[in-house]
C-alpha cells in the first residue's frame, strides 16, 4: 500500500513541477495565505515534494502542543506561530503553530485540530500521532441553549458555536392576536423529528422578527445553523451540501434573505433551486433540514416555489401592532408614551430614540425638492 502511494506521489510531484516550477512560476505567491503560512506551500517549498496529509479535528490542542513540544513526536527543528494579545488576559495567544520536525514532517496546531504533513514513506509515525491526539478529544463545553454560525474558515465551510440566552416572550402581547396560530404550528413542526420544509417571516423592519426568533431557537433541542451574510453566496456551492450531510436533521436560519429567495425571473443569482433540494428534492429525505428565511420585502418578489403545498410549513408577515395591543404593551413594560396609532414593537420599546433622517418636503410638478430646513 505504502508503495503504491508513493509511486502515485512521485508521478503527482512530476507532473506538479512540470506545470508550476518552470519560469515564471507563482509558486511563492502561495506560500501565505491570509493572515500566516499557508503550511501545505510551505511543506512543497521546504521538501520539494508534496505531502501525505492527516487532519484530526475536536482534539485538545493544549495536550498537543505540550506533546509535540517535548520532543515524542519526532525531533523539534523550528517553530511557526501566528499570535494575537489578549487583552483580557493580558499575555500573547497563539491561533495557529506549524512545527518543522524531523523526518520530513510537519504539524499545524489550530485552534481545535491538528493537521500532520508526512513522507508516505513514514506512515507509521503519521498512525502514531493519529491516534495520540484523537485519544485526548477536546472536551465539550455543556451549553444549553446555542446557535452554530456557518463562517468561512481556513479549510472551507466550518460552524462556530455560540451561545445565546433565550428570550421569555409573551406571544399574546408582543404580537397581533392572529401571529399566536401561526406561532403553535411553527413549533409544532419544528419540534418534530426527521422533518423538512420552509417557514417565511417577512414583514417591516423593527417588527419583532428577530426577537421571535430568538425565543424560538430557545425552546428547540435541535442544532440551528446559522447563515451570516459573509457566506450567504455559499449555498449554492457544493461544500455548503456536504456541511448540512454532516449535520442532518438541523434547522437553517437565513436572515435578510430577499437575494436569496427572490423569484429567479429577477434575479439570476438566486438560490431557490438549492433551496428546493433541501427543502423537499432528492436531497431532502436525507438531510432533514428545516428552513427559516426572514426578509424585509413583501411575498410578490419571492419565488412561488417555495410556497408550494407540501413545502411552506408556515408563512408570516410582521406588522405594527394595534393601537390597543400596543397601548397595552407599553403600559406593560412600564412605558408612559402616549400612544394614538399602530406601532412597531421597535418604536414602542424605544420611545426616546432620536431618528436623524431629515423630513424631505414633497412638491408638485418638476420643481426640486427642497429639505425642510431649506423651506
Amino acid at each position: 500500500m505504502v508503495q503504491l502511494t508513493v509511486s502515485i506521489q512521485t508521478w503527482i510531484q512530476n507532473l506538479w513541477e512540470r506545470i508550476f516550477f518552470r519560469k515564471g512560476s507563482a509558486r511563492e505567491m502561495t506560500l501565505f495565505y491570509g493572515n500566516f503560512i499557508e503550511v501545505k506551500a510551505f511543506y512543497l517549498e521546504t521538501y520539494g515534494r508534496l505531502p501525505s496529509i492527516s487532519l484530526i479535528n475536536d482534539i485538545d490542542v493544549t495536550r498537543a502542543f505540550a506533546y509535540i513540544s517535548e520532543g515524542h513526536a519526532g525531533k523539534v527543528q523550528a517553530v511557526y506561530q501566528r499570535c494575537h494579545y489578549n487583552w483580557q488576559k493580558q499575555q500573547q495567544e497563539f491561533t495557529r503553530t506549524i512545527f518543522k520536525l524531523s523526518g520530513k514532517t510537519m504539524i499545524e496546531l489550530g485552534e481545535d485540530y491538528a493537521e500532520l504533513l508526512f513522507d508516505a514513506r513514514n506512515y507509521e509515525l503519521a498512525e502514531r500521532l493519529v491516534k495520540v491526539f484523537s485519544g485526548n478529544k477536546a472536551a465539550v463545553k455543556e451549553i444549553d441553549h446555542e446557535i452554530n454560525i456557518i463562517t468561512y474558515g481556513s479549510y472551507g465551510l466550518e460552524l462556530k458555536q455560540l451561545e445565546i440566552q433565550p428570550t421569555a416572550l409573551d406571544i399574546g402581547l408582543y404580537y397581533n392576536d392572529d401571529f399566536a396560530a401561526v406561532d403553535a404550528m411553527i413549533r409544532e413542526r419544528l419540534m418534530k423529528d426527521k422533518d423538512k420544509g420552509i417557514v417565511l417571516l417577512h414583514g417591516l423592519p423593527g417588527t419583532g422578527k428577530t426577537t421571535y426568533l430568538r425565543h424560538l431557537i430557545g425552546q428547540l433541542k435541535k442544532k440551528v445553523l446559522f447563515v451570516s451574510p459573509g457566506v450567504a453566496g455559499n449555498l449554492v456551492n457544493p461544500e455548503f451540501i456536504e456541511l448540512l450531510i454532516s449535520n442532518p436533521n438541523s434547522i437553517l436560519v437565513i436572515e435578510d434573505a430577499e437575494n436569496l429567495i427572490m423569484d429567479r425571473k429577477y434575479n439570476a443569482d438566486s438560490c431557490v433551486s438549492n433551496l428546493l433540494n433541501i427543502s423537499d428534492g432528492l436531497l431532502s429525505d436525507c438531510l432533514n433540514v428545516q428552513i427559516i428565511c426572514t426578509f424585509n420585502s413583501s411575498l410578490s418578489m419571492i419565488d412561488n416555489a417555495l410556497m408550494r403545498k407540501g413545502r411552506l410549513i408556515a408563512k408570516y408577515e410582521f406588522g405594527k401592532l394595534e393601537k390597543n395591543k400596543a397601548r397595552k404593551l407599553a403600559e406593560t413594560l412600564g412605558i408612559t408614551q402616549p400612544i394614538e396609532t399602530a406601532m412597531t414593537l421597535a418604536e414602542i420599546t424605544n420611545p426616546a430614540s432620536v431618528s436623524f433622517e431629515k423630513p424631505v418636503a414633497q412638491t408638485i410638478g418638476f420643481r426640486r425638492e427642497l429639505a425642510a430646513d431649506q423651506i
